[in-house]
């Protein structure tokens, strides 16, 4: 039989009590004391401006030496990485500072072509500069130090001129 016909207990499910659900009182106050005890003790951790910055910052540095052996690939060319505590400079020779007349452009063709140390972040290299000649070989190897909420490493490695 179908609904509406003859014969057919029309019955509507009754709300009781039991069946109804949901939480407590108990349960939600003890939800937000957990999550604002969390905040205050990770949030911190989390939005501080200096580990952003210390982070790209030593993404942009390995980005840069990247693109400086991949340069010197492709111009057939000896390029170096000046490193110093300011920043990073792309250059066609190892004199500091890099004259005006040498610089190598970047990859939007900006020149000179630098990556800047931001403010509460700082940078430390085993050597003043490092070069890739035009087989991509770097002139030696290299360890740079990132400062800033942590201290990150980037190694240049001798053989290969691979960054990590």
């Amino acid at each position: 039989m179908f609904r509406g016909q003859k014969g057919f207990a029309n019955h509507a499910p009754r709300a009781t009590r039991h069946s109804l659900s949901g939480f407590t009182m108990v349960e939600l106050v003890s939800v937000i004391v957990i999550a604002g005890i969390l905040a205050a003790l990770v949030g911190p951790r989390f939005f501080t401006a200096s580990a952003y910055a210390s982070r790209g910052f030593a993404d942009q540095t390995a980005g840069f030496l990247r693109y400086a052996q991949k340069l010197a690939i492709a111009r057939h060319a000896s390029v170096t990485v000046q490193i110093g505590g300011d920043g990073l400079s792309l250059c066609t020779s190892t004199s500091k500072p890099c004259a005006d007349a040498n610089p190598w452009p970047g990859p939007q063709g900006d020149t000179p072509y630098r990556a800047d140390v931001p403010s509460g972040v700082t940078l430390a290299g085993s050597a003043a500069s490092v070069g890739f000649d035009d087989q991509g070989r770097p002139s030696g190897g290299v360890t740079l130090s990132i400062t800033g909420d942590t201290t990150r490493t980037l190694t240049v490695e001798a053989e290969t001129g691979y960054v990590h």
